[in-house]
């Protein structure tokens, strides 16, 4: 029971050490036997080893192994580190260039040589060449002078421009460095005990993982990189010169397990899928069988003479040793995937769901605390809209992480990433949609407290335009997730988009249109414009179109490309709006009540609140047919059309009341037939000013009951919606 606990507590808590803390920390490098930093020349084959180790280190950076290395050539008695290396610099250069170029078996140069001469014979064909080496008076083994000569080195320089040419003909300068399986050995055993400048990513870099990912690239060749160098490590003692180091071969094998579990294999592959030119690698089939061949040979003891002892491995893998350990029948694979994987992919779905209910608890408090906290309205519903798709997201991104805990095989973790990958980025686009709602609620909030109605047309823009960038943006990180071939893809969607805009011109348009009207502003929500045909009040403005709401209440769908080019009146912005109309009084009004009349109707105009004073004209301006028209011109200062119409109606009544205090009737369309008719004499006598007089004093009359009570300018017209006249109805009934 114990050990389940912790098996679950791994998985949950992937910080958990599994190895004590000492082991934990990273291991000191640790040379077996005598060290390689001196020189070993007790016998000819330590002096080879040594001078070709020495020289290997100091070509990848170590200048101090070229001491080493001089010390294994005789150039004279008595020569102090300084002169040796000066001395024997560029013979062990050209000797060193031989030798790397060629394989030879290191075992099988004598190591109890019986004379004072050995002739070691390297390299065959072309390439063969005789190393000298001599044993001297103090009982070491250097090469000898015969090595040195400058016949013999010149031949040795030959041998390595013959060779150095053909490289370069058949190989580019990158594969260059994977030329040959020696030259991928040593990258990866460097590289995996981080000597000589090389890196775990070097290591990677050996391995053939075209199949895999690269977002996957990391997890899986981290955990195939320390499975087979501690594979390595405990089967065999890699010596750098046994190694082929030529390239015109199809495979090399460096291990072949007799029980047929696998092998490790390297060979030329392409570098990607559509190069022609190949580097030497890992194989995939040294890959599959990585796993069982490690598990096989795990328990063997280090091999003797290991320059470097790391411990150093992925996390996975430590979750997989630890297992096996503990529970070997977790490591069975009964149905694809090994016992502790389905029981890790059990783990992750309850640990996805009970991470995510935490963490959107936590958000959904704060949100609310903020809105509390900046004192607008909360809306439940966008909470709830908002907190289910991130709780999704949260639960696929566990998932996404803990996969690569769990040491699956590629084609396992690259279909699971991907349905993970899927979900979670689907959660991510519907949580980020749902957010632009709270935040357009909140934004919609600040612009109705704001005095400015600029706001009132550039929120909604705003909030169509996040949701439609959060769309493309999940749709383009998908398609290269889903897209191995990311330099495709950026092709892919250049094209793309120029056919996109070359066929959706007029919805570019109409993008660029929303632009205009939001820099020119040539209206604003609620303003009553006259585009051509169309009169009506601006209900919204989007990004392709602008809705116009009707005074017969339709709705009509303006493209913003036409509202650039159209003349666009704004009724809206108007500070005054006009009355002009015509009051037709019968013919037999007199002159002084007409007279009287007009007067009134500017002196009603000079009282009523919202009409302007500086300009406005009420004369005698026409005879019709069946009346005497007087011309009413004047102007009203009203925000909206609602209050235009209720001013013009106090208006109006008003000169009705003022001429049913002056006796003036207004002429119907009628027609009359005189017989006969005598016309009386006109009185010679002016009237005009009693007429004026009587006409102010009867205008007086009527504004005066307003002047006394001290009524105000009544306000502008408002509307209520069905909400309010349904919370109202509420109201009264409660209060009845």
């Amino acid at each position: 029971m114990y050990r389940l606990l912790s098996l679950i507590l791994l998985v949950i808590c992937p910080s958990l050490s599994l190895v004590p803390a000492a082991d934990a920390q990273e291991r000191r490098p640790e040379r077996m036997g005598r060290s390689l930093e001196s020189a070993d020349l007790e016998t000819p084959r330590a002096t080879v080893k040594t001078f070709f180790e020495a020289m290997r280190g100091y070509k990848a950076g170590n200048a101090a192994r070229l001491v080493d290395a001089t010390q294994c050539l005789y150039l004279g008695e008595e020569l102090t580190p300084e002169e040796r290396v000066n001395a024997g610099s560029q013979p062990a250069h050209t000797l060193f260039a031989a030798m790397d170029g060629i394989q030879f078996d290191m075992d099988s140069i004598e190591t109890g040589a019986t004379a004072r001469n050995l002739n070691v014979n390297l390299g065959e064909g072309e390439d063969q060449f005789t190393l000298y080496l001599r044993q001297y008076d103090d009982g070491l083994w250097r090469i000898s002078s015969q090595s040195l000569e400058p016949d013999y080195l010149a031949s040795l320089e030959a041998i390595v421009a013959r060779r150095d040419a053909a490289v370069k003909a058949a190989e580019s300068e990158f594969l260059h460095a994977l030329r040959s399986p020696r030259v991928t050995m040593e990258a990866f055993i460097k590289g995996m005990n981080g000597e000589d400048g090389f890196t775990q990513a070097d290591a990677i870099n050996t391995l053939d993982l075209s199949d895999v990912t690269e977002v996957d690239r990391e997890s899986v060749g981290g955990s195939a990189a320390a499975d087979l160098k501690a594979l390595i490590d405990r089967i065999k003692l890699v010596e750098f010169a046994e190694i082929p180091p030529e390239s015109d071969r199809e495979t090399y094998v460096f291990f072949q397990d007799p029980a047929g579990i696998g092998s490790i294999v390297l060979a030329p592959v392409p570098d990607d899928k559509e190069s022609e030119l190949k580097a030497w690698r890992f194989t995939k089939g040294t890959l599959d069988s990585l796993e069982d061949l490690y598990l096989h040979y795990k328990d063997r003891p280090l091999v003797r003479g290991l320059a470097v002892k790391s411990d150093a491995k992925p996390l996975a893998n430590r979750i997989r040793d630890w297992t096996g350990t503990s529970y070997p029948a977790l490591l069975e694979a009964p149905v694809y995937l090994r016992n502790y994987q389905w029981l890790g992919l059990l783990i992750l779905v309850f640990l996805g769901v009970f991470i995510s209910r935490i963490l959107t608890l936590i958000t959904g408090v704060f949100i609310r605390y903020w809105f509390r906290r900046k004192g607008y309205e909360y809306d439940t519903r966008l909470e709830r809209d908002f907190i289910r798709p991130i709780r999704i997201a949260l639960m696929a991104w566990v998932w996404l992480y803990g996969l690569t805990l769990l040491g699956l095989n590629p084609d396992a973790l690259k279909l699971l990433r991907i349905a993970a990958f899927f979900v979670t980025l689907v959660g991510a686009i519907w949580a980020a949609y749902c957010l632009v709602d709270i935040i357009g609620k909140y934004m919609t909030e600040r612009a109705l407290q704001s005095a400015s109605k600029h706001d009132d047309l550039l929120v909604p823009i705003v909030v169509r335009t996040l949701k439609i960038s959060i769309v493309v943006v999940g749709l383009v990180a998908l398609a290269f997730q889903l897209n191995e071939n990311p330099a495709s893809l950026l092709t892919g969607l250049g094209l793309g988009g120029l056919a996109f805009a070359l066929a959706a011109k007029d919805v570019v348009a109409n993008v660029f249109g929303s632009v205009t009207i939001l820099s020119d502003r040539p209206f604003r929500i609620g303003d009553w414009v006259t585009v051509g045909s169309i009169d009506g009040s601006v209900e919204s403005v989007g990004i392709r179109s602008t809705r116009i709401r009707t005074f017969y209440n339709s709705l009509i769908t303006v493209p913003n490309s036409e509202l650039t080019n159209a003349h666009i009146d704004n009724m809206g912005a108007r500070r005054y709006r006009r009355i002009k109309t015509n009051l037709g009084v019968t013919y037999d009004t007199p002159p002084e009540s007409i007279e009287a009349f007009c007067e009134g109707i500017r002196e009603l105009i000079r009282s009523h609140p919202y009409t302007r004073k500086d300009y406005y004209h009420v004369y005698l301006n026409g005879f019709s047919e069946s009346s005497l028209d007087i011309l009413l011109y004047c102007f009203v200062e009203t925000p909206d059309w609602g209050t235009e119409l209720r001013e013009k109606h106090r208006l109006y009544l008003d000169i009705i009341r003022l001429a049913k205090s002056l006796n003036i009737s207004f002429a119907f369309p009628t027609q009359t037939l005189f017989l006969n008719q005598e016309t009386p004499e006109e009185s010679a006598e002016s009237t005009a000013s009693p007429g004026l007089r009587r006409g102010v004093a009867a205008a007086r009359e009527l504004v005066a009951p307003l002047r006394a009570e001290g009524l105000e300018c009544p306000p502008p017209v408002t509307f209520r919606g069905p909400e309010d006249l349904s919370s109202r109805t509420m109201k009264e009934q409660d209060h009845e």
